[in-house]
């Protein structure tokens, strides 16, 4: 056995004792802190994991949002420097042609429970 590992045990030991463990119980106790460490590690790298997939989701979805309502300002902002009636009608068959769809394409979703 290595001069360190010996060291290391015996300072195991020591802190073992101090708390009140019975000798008995110091053998293989190192290997089974270090289990138990282990373990409490691998929870906690699994809880971080589904908590930054969660922050990446709602991150995503803010994004979008942020996209959707740039979109729409930018839409208005433009409509509302049109003055040919023409146009204006062009525009809002246009608009109100993509709205229709997205209101079916919302009641599918909703249809087939994704909602």
């Amino acid at each position: 056995m290595s001069k360190e590992k010996t060291l290391r045990i015996s300072e195991e030991t020591e802190v073992m004792q101090a708390a009140g463990v019975p000798a008995q119980e110091t053998e293989g106790a190192g290997a089974v802190m270090a289990t138990e460490i282990i373990a409490d590690l691998k929870k906690q790298l699994e809880e971080a994991k589904e908590e930054a997939r969660e922050w990446e989701e709602s991150w995503n979805m803010s994004r979008e949002q942020v996209r959707a309502l740039s979109r729409q300002s930018d839409i208005i902002s433009m409509v509302l420097r049109m003055d040919d009636v023409e146009l204006l009608d062009l525009a809002f068959g246009f608009v109100r042609g993509c709205y229709n769809q997205q209101i079916k394409k919302e009641q599918e979703a909703e249809n087939n429970g994704e909602v």
